[in-house]
């Protein structure tokens, strides 16, 4: 009833505007502007579907998913601290060496035994998995946040194996400090990772989780993920 009115007042006032309008263009282009905002909002009304409603059954199940997805991103959140510590021991070992606090003998321990502990944790990136008992869209997310894992952690230890490998060169070893921190640089800026980025698939992961009417624990949940230190 409303959009029969509504339409028939749009009509009326096009009539009124068609006969009092001095120029008839100004008409026009009002009419092309009309189709044209209508179409948009069409096509924003077709791609902005609701949810659906669940069913009892339904909230229960992703809502079980939810507390399953918690507890697996946070044990993959201490994989990722642990990466984030063999960066900062890398950088760290590097700029010691630089300032001249430490040898080219000290260097090449150091980044041995920082190599190692990379390695067994990319070994261990590699056996991660999606939790059980996931949707199928969520399951793909997740997988592509760890093959994205997987690829920072390939580029990370590379990083670190050769620079570890430049070390032990006759040239490196011969050369002046200020050379062998430009070829340190060289390595650095070739190699290392971009960074590590899941925001997107993170992002639609908690959207997949939306319980229609729920807002407050969704809110919750999201807080929890997203917060986690």
């Amino acid at each position: 009833m409303l959009i029969t009115f509504l339409l028939i007042a749009m009509i009326i006032s096009l009539v009124a505007l068609y006969k009092f309008l001095p120029n008839r263009k100004i008409f026009y282009y009002f009419c092309a502007s009309l189709v044209i905002v209508f179409a948009i909002a069409g096509l924003i009304a077709r791609t902005q579907q609701p949810k659906e409603s669940m069913d009892e059954a339904q909230r229960y199940a992703i809502l079980q998913q939810q507390k399953i997805f918690t507890g697996w991103y946070t044990n993959y959140q201490k994989d990722i601290d642990q990466l984030d510590r063999n960066w900062k021991l890398f950088f760290t070992i590097i700029e010691n060496f630089n300032s001249d606090n430490i040898d080219v003998e000290t260097l090449h321990e150091r980044l041995i035994n920082l190599e190692n502990e990379s390695k067994i944790e990319q070994v261990h990136i590699y056996t991660l998995k999606p939790p059980p008992d996931m949707g199928e869209e969520c399951n793909l997310l997740i997988e592509e946040m760890l093959k994205k894992t997987q690829r920072y952690c390939d580029a990370q230890t590379q990083t670190i194996t050769r620079t570890r490998s430049a070390v032990e060169l006759e040239i490196f070893l011969s050369a002046q400090h200020k050379e062998q921190i430009h070829m340190l640089e060289n390595i650095i800026i070739r190699e290392s990772p971009t960074g590590l980025f899941t925001s997107m698939e993170l992002t639609a992961i908690l959207n997949y989780f939306e319980v229609p009417d729920d807002f407050q624990k969704d809110k919750d949940f999201k807080n929890e993920v997203v917060n986690q230190p």
